[in-house]
């Protein structure tokens, strides 16, 4: 299966291949694409082995960031629901994502619950797929921007 979510193109849609080299009515041209994957019960448990979360480890710079004041790390190849449970090294939860849409991909703002930016350090994100009955658990390796606070 692809390693990303392909929509596949509207029925009768033409490509053009626009080459060099003639061609002529007796050539004949054969093309074959991968099936659907949207649906599938068995390729999603297939999936669950390359779920990923990237950049690991995060060095203070992800470069599909809006900007350095928005700091994430993206969790990859989720099923349409998952639930993400981020735990620190003492075993401490501190972030809870649920996940319920048709992407294969879910952000952690590298923020807890209660909206402050987590330390560096290593954190565990234990993801529960209930729809697969299966469960994986990561390790996240998160390295944080040195801040200057004016007031504390």
């Amino acid at each position: 299966a692809p390693p990303y979510d392909a929509t596949m193109p509207e029925e009768g849609t033409v490509f053009r291949i626009i080459t060099s080299k003639p061609n002529f009515p007796v050539d004949e041209f054969e093309f074959t694409s991968p099936a659907s994957v949207t649906g599938d019960m068995a390729s999603a448990k297939d999936q669950v082995d390359k779920i990923s979360v990237y950049p690991n480890p995060y060095y203070a710079y992800n470069s599909e960031s809006i900007n350095r004041f928005n700091p994430t790390v993206t969790f990859n190849h989720l099923p349409t629901q998952a639930t993400i449970r981020i735990f620190n090294l003492a075993g401490q939860q501190v972030r809870v994502l649920e996940k319920n849409d048709n992407t294969q991909f879910e952000s952690w703002d590298l923020k807890n619950e209660s909206g402050l930016p987590v330390g560096s350090g290593i954190y565990f994100a234990h993801i529960k797929l209930p729809e697969l009955g299966k469960e994986k658990v990561l390790k996240v390796f998160i390295i944080q921007r040195a801040e200057m606070l004016e007031y504390f």
